[in-house]
């Protein structure tokens, strides 16, 4: 029936609720969009996300401590898998050993590196979406 607005603000509308003695009641409902739906230039998952983006991720990804700490968390990454991206010797093939990682891991491990990575550095994925 009613659907939050793609604006990404809450709504009220009424509906009329009927017992079967004959007796109403008209009832405000609000509706309240998903944090998604006001995150409107996001792409649809963290996949289309690194598929688009992984050239520029390769070499402007900055500080991975946050994003390596939240993946191991979620056992997304291993312990190992953590070390093999530390013992790379510049930024760039560090970033690029953890993405061909996540890529490797599935659709599961890209959403929640994309998710880490908005929490940690939300600056670059605005400007990679904008």
């Amino acid at each position: 029936m009613a659907s939050g607005p793609e604006s990404g603000s809450s709504s009220v509308h009424s509906i009329n609720i009927s017992a079967q003695n004959g007796a109403s009641v008209n009832t405000p409902i609000m509706t309240v969009p998903s944090p998604a739906a006001s995150q409107h230039t996001s792409p649809s998952s963290g996949h289309d996300f690194l598929k688009t983006h992984k050239t520029a991720l390769e070499t402007r990804m900055g500080n991975l401590r946050p994003i390596l700490s939240a993946l191991e968390h979620l056992g997304v990454l291993s312990g190992e898998d953590r070390e093999e991206v530390d013992i790379k010797t510049t930024q760039t093939k560090k970033n690029e050993a953890l993405l061909t990682m996540i890529i490797k891991k599935g659709k599961t491990a890209q959403e929640q590196f994309y998710q880490a990575l908005k929490k940690a550095d939300h600056l670059l994925v605005e400007d990679l979406e904008g």
